[in-house]
């Protein structure tokens, strides 16, 4: 039985996090995986919000709120209890030890426990698309439906702000996991979205593989796995059958948006004209500021006009050239009809294994980001909390 170790699967003992910004495919990969693995994945966030009720309820993914094995014996304290504490004793069933993997978007939020881990699968997707997605799920309050146009047109500057303010959160929360994994010698894996999407084969394979415990019969994965991978995404038990590379059909009851599938559905809000040229710019030059500030090549970044609109003088790589997400030098979207590589990072080597925690240090949002938590706030305020949501157009299949 290839499932079949002592901690009950045939991954490496302990928690992997699985991390990414919202709406980079979180839910797309975690579909992925307990579909190939028939193990639960969890989530560290609350249980009994709306929208981890929705993904338990409507995708089936039950494992909303598990974080793991319980790490913090000051849980079991009556005493003196906060608030918080009070609100853990009442989700104690989120403790499950035979968890291998638990979702977070931490930093960029906080999840309602924290969670220890020695290795981390980095889920990324292009900023333009994901923030875009960001906004539908601030307005409505789901993770599928999709806004109308008129919302689109009506509330223009509130979008083109959010836009413009996300993407240093982007760029934050991604520099945040490369730097952290660096520093504490902690493996990382960086997926792309758009490659999961493209070849959700190969990348299922990569993914698999770094969950393995490093003495595993490799010639197991060569026949179990992959055949689980195959199962997973409905193809043939024969590899050597005809790939439904780039076919979303087979991706698990959690899609991307786009009906076209494949490559269309990639930078599908630059096709659509989502962003002005100044936001655009914008993007590309927050970028070139954090990497000219990270590289310290100058100390008066926000003087840099529109530094990562040629190559010109430039002698390092911004984050989105990192990744193959910049459209003026890369061509993005058009780049991803031949993917460039995926970039890899090694952490510093160590003797004693490294460990990250989530959700004990502060968010990379300030307290007041009117682009945080506090959407749910103007999302209400604007539909009468609620009563009277925003129109949506019906996701095409």
């Amino acid at each position: 039985n290839a499932t079949n170790t002592s901690s009950g699967n045939a991954f490496r003992p302990g928690i992997v996090l699985l991390a990414s910004y919202p709406r980079s495919g979180n839910t797309l990969l975690r579909t992925l995986l307990e579909r190939t693995t028939s193990i639960v994945t969890g989530s560290d966030t609350r249980p009994d919000r709306t929208l981890s009720k929705s993904l338990a309820m409507q995708y089936d993914l039950v494992g909303e709120g598990l974080v793991g094995k319980a790490t913090d014996a000051g849980m079991n304290k009556q005493k003196k209890q906060s608030s918080s504490a009070r609100l853990q004793i009442r989700f104690q069933t989120a403790y499950d030890p035979s968890l291998s993997i638990v979702k977070t978007h931490f930093p960029e939020r906080k999840g309602w426990k924290p969670v220890n881990s020695s290795r981390v699968l980095l889920l990324i997707r292009n900023p333009y698309d994901s923030i875009d997605s960001y906004w539908n799920l601030c307005c409505t309050n789901t993770h599928t439906t999709s806004l109308d146009e008129s919302v689109y047109k009506k509330y223009a500057n509130k979008f083109e702000s959010l836009a413009r303010h996300e993407i240093q959160i982007w760029v934050d929360f991604h520099y945040y996991w490369l730097d952290l994994c660096e520093k504490e010698g902690v493996p990382l894996l960086v997926v792309r979205y758009e490659d999961l999407v493209l070849d959700p084969e190969s990348e299922m394979q990569r993914v698999i593989a770094f969950l393995m415990e490093d003495g595993d019969d490799k010639s197991l994965f060569d026949s179990f796995w992959k055949w689980r991978i195959r199962h997973a995404l409905g193809k043939s038990d024969n590899p050597e059958s005809q790939s439904t590379t780039g076919n979303t059909s087979n991706l698990g009851s959690y899609q991307p948006r786009s009906s076209s599938g494949g490559i269309l559905s990639i930078g599908k809000t630059l096709r659509k004209d989502r962003y002005s040229e100044s936001t655009l710019t914008h993007m590309h030059d927050v970028a070139a500021t954090v990497e000219a500030n990270r590289n310290k090549n100058t100390s008066k970044f926000a003087s840099i006009p529109s530094i990562n609109k040629t190559k010109k003088n430039q002698s390092y790589e911004t984050i989105l050239q990192k990744f193959g997400y910049d459209i003026y030098n890369q061509n993005f979207p058009e780049n991803f009809k031949h993917p460039p590589p995926v970039p890899t990072f090694a952490g510093k080597q160590s003797k004693t294994p490294g460990r990250v925690t989530i959700n004990k240090s502060p968010e990379i949002r300030s307290i007041d980001d009117e682009f945080g938590r506090k959407m749910t706030h103007w999302r209400r305020g604007e539909t009468d909390n609620d009563a009277n949501p925003f129109p949506t157009v019906a996701r095409r299949r």
